[in-house]
């Protein structure tokens, strides 16, 4: 049974949210629903951005302070926050349920910022593994929208905007480029857009914001729960309305600029895609995970003159995003004639034709780590793709304010000072305080640790089953996807055991490969070159397999959680 009780909320100086009548004051007094947790009346009043975890409790990001009417903590929150904390009463806003009238003090922990990587590495430096083993995380900066008002657009300076096929820089927006196509990669956590010309490949302009829908919790499953509960149309409305900002923008960029846009193409995995379409989620939860659609879609918009496409995909864990990247790869190009080998061997020599074999027989690999972990291995004969919960551990830790490849660097470091082991425990008086490492400094405790390996052991186990299924091949490239794979110290990766060592001087960051898979998609979509058809028969020759049904996973899972080379 529940009634209405009054919530006091003291405000510290500075605090901002988003209803104006509450800025710069001291305190508010809301009105509260017994029944419901805090959090529901903190996002009603705008005075949090969201529940990074969906509101379970795993990340203690939403912590609150009861200065009076304290509730009893629950077990959860026992598990995530000290018993000092507890005693000084801080709880979790998702979790708490007060009965009376209480006064309380925000305690949030600030999301870490979180790098918007719109470029792609020209594939003309492909061969330049080595040069990736010296990038050093913290010192990047490429061609990257660094956010700092999530409820505002970010644009790339105007001298770092390149061409996302060609790697020609570009001053801002182009003049006279005729037809354009925009690209659009729809992540979990941020959505990337450009402009660019459909001929000369050139980025015309740039639009980026967090996604919106990070309010009902950082990854997909918890945004299936959300829309199951009955926000499925919200979620699907707030990405509409990024789409229709960033439109808006790039129609105001071709009128100045005397070009047209004639489509656009969206990449993201398959839940996103679901939620921009409509489509029911609730089979995307639970087993056996059967996706209403995974075929090429168009998106219908009234106030678009263009015909809009959403990329295809391959399962429920492998979406449009992943076929993008592979497409923009060349990696798809021989499922197009499953043949797999061209008439060319035929035209060389033995001598020749031997090394050209040789050359096909090294496989390629394609990982992109985010908020979801997505592989694909390929021989050019035969393709796996798998995916992996990596969780938040790549896109900044639950508990840590840090974004995941300062985070490999970091224990990287910590391994080597012996500071941690290779168990991922810290040494005393690091145990029971912490570390502080980095500049500005950030404090890792256990939890943190915690959070890397498991994503790390998950995603590593990934890496070699793929890997052993198809027959331990050589590998001749070994690709890093996304922003967390442009800005990932590769050394550091080796260092913790995420990359295997028949990986070494293989690995390239590649980029934004969904952003760039989208335009070239769109474009050949648009020239006729492909279509629903022809990917469809591409992609039902791809192997998708689900990592926990595999056998010996859960040894590798367990044995990779270790932090050591191999």
């Amino acid at each position: 049974m529940s009634n209405i009780i009054y919530i006091t909320i003291v405000m510290e100086n500075g605090k901002q949210c988003a209803e104006t009548e509450i800025k710069n004051k001291e305190s508010v007094i809301l009105t509260h629903d017994s029944s419901m947790t805090i959090m529901s009346t903190l996002l009603k009043n705008g005075l949090i951005e969201g529940s990074f975890c969906g509101g379970r409790g795993d990340c203690a990001r939403c912590k609150i302070q009861f200065l009076s009417g304290a509730v009893m903590p629950t077990a959860l929150e026992r598990s995530v926050m000290e018993p000092e904390e507890l005693r000084q009463g801080y709880r979790l806003a998702c979790l708490a349920k007060p009965k009376d009238n209480c006064v309380i003090k925000l305690a949030l922990t600030d999301t870490p910022q979180v790098a918007i990587v719109t470029d792609m590495i020209p594939m003309a430096v492909k061969n330049d593994y080595i040069s990736q083993n010296t990038r050093k995380t913290i010192k990047q900066k490429p061609n990257v929208i660094e956010p700092e008002d999530n409820s505002q657009h970010m644009t790339v300076p105007k001298h770092l905007q390149t061409d996302s096929v060609t790697g020609v820089f570009c001053e801002g927006r182009q003049k006279k480029c005729g037809e354009t196509m925009i690209a659009v990669d729809l992540g979990t956590t941020t959505i990337a857009m450009q402009l660019v010309g459909l001929d000369s490949g050139l980025i015309m302009d740039t639009y980026c914001e967090m996604n919106p829908q990070r309010r009902y919790g950082a990854d997909v499953l918890s945004r299936i729960k959300a829309a199951c509960e009955g926000s499925r149309r919200i979620l699907q409305n707030c990405v509409q309305e990024v789409l229709e900002r960033g439109v808006s923008r790039f129609q105001k960029s071709s009128a100045e600029s005397g070009s047209a846009i004639v489509g656009m193409c969206i990449a993201g995995n398959t839940t996103m895609g679901h939620l921009l379409m409509g489509h029911d989620v609730s089979t995307l939860g639970r087993s056996p995970f059967i996706p209403v659609e995974t075929g090429l879609q168009e998106y219908s918009h009234n106030g678009w003159n263009f015909k809009a496409w959403v990329a295809p995909g391959i399962s429920a864990f492998v979406g449009g995003d992943v076929v993008a990247g592979l497409y923009t790869l060349d990696m798809l190009t021989p499922f197009f004639d499953k043949g797999g080998k061209n008439d060319e061997s035929a035209m060389m020599g033995d001598e020749e034709s031997s090394a050209a074999e040789a050359q096909d027989n090294r496989a390629e690999l394609l990982i992109d780590l985010g908020t979801n972990g997505e592989m694909a291995m390929t021989d050019g004969r035969r393709m796996i793709v798998t995916a992996t919960a990596a969780g938040p551990a790549f896109e900044g830790g639950a508990g840590a304010e840090v974004v995941g490849s300062d985070m490999v660097a970091c224990t990287a470091q910590l391994l080597h000072e012996r500071v941690l082991d290779e168990t991922g425990l810290l040494a005393e008086p690091y145990f029971t305080e912490g570390v502080s490492v980095g500049k500005p400094a950030v404090r890792l405790c256990g939890r943190d640790i915690r959070d890397l390996q498991m994503a790390k052991g998950a995603v590593r186990a990934g890496i070699e089953i793929l890997w052993r299924q198809m027959g331990r091949p050589e590998i001749g490239r070994g690709c890093l996807a996304g922003g967390f794979g442009y800005y990932l110290d590769v050394e550091a990766a080796f260092c913790i055991g995420l990359l295997p060592e028949y990986l070494r001087d293989r690995v390239q960051a590649v980029g934004n490969t969904a952003l760039a898979g989208a335009f070239r998609m769109g474009r050949d979509l648009y020239r006729g070159i492909i279509d629903r058809q022809k990917l469809a028969y591409c992609l039902s020759s791809i192997e998708s397999i689900n990592l926990a049904e595999q056998d010996g996973f859960e040894k590798l899972y367990i044995e990779n959680m270790e932090l050591r080379q191999g």
